[in-house]
C-alpha cells in the first residue's frame, strides 16, 4: 500500500511539472515573512548570534571558585548581553543553581 501511494504522487508531480499551466506558482513572500526553504536566511541568522567569550570550562572552574559541590548539568541560556551559564551543583545532598555571565564571567546564585 506504502509503495502505491508513493509512485502515485511521484507520478502526478512528474505529470503536473510536464504539462504547462498546471505546476502552481508558490506566492511571493510578504515583507518580514520568512522562507523557511531558504538556507540562506538561516545561515545568516545563526550567524548574528556572537559566541560566549567564556567556555563551559570556565565557567565551571569560576563556579567552583565560590560554591563548593558536584556539577550535575550546564546549560547555555537567554541570549545576547544575558547569555549565561545555567550549572546545577549539588553539595552534602543538597542541590542548588549557579549562573555564570557567559560573556563577563560574572557569577551569581547559589
Amino acid at each position: 500500500m506504502f509503495n502505491f501511494c508513493k509512485l502515485f504522487l511521484i507520478n502526478a508531480l512528474l505529470v503536473a511539472t510536464m504539462q504547462p499551466g498546471l505546476a502552481q506558482v508558490a506566492p511571493a513572500l510578504q515583507p518580514g515573512q520568512l522562507d523557511i526553504n531558504n538556507n540562506a536566511s538561516r545561515d545568516a541568522r545563526q550567524s548574528q548570534v556572537p559566541a560566549p567569550q567564556i567556555s563551559e570550562r570556565q565557567a565551571v572552574n569560576l563556579a567552583r571558585e565560590q560554591f563548593a559541590g558536584n556539577v550535575l548539568r550546564i546549560s547555555l541560556i537567554g541570549q545576547g548581553q544575558d547569555l549565561r551559564y545555567q550549572i546545577r551543583m549539588e553539595n552534602e545532598g543538597k542541590i542548588f543553581t549557579v549562573f555564570v555571565n557567559a560573556n563577563t564571567g560574572a557569577v551569581s546564585g547559589g
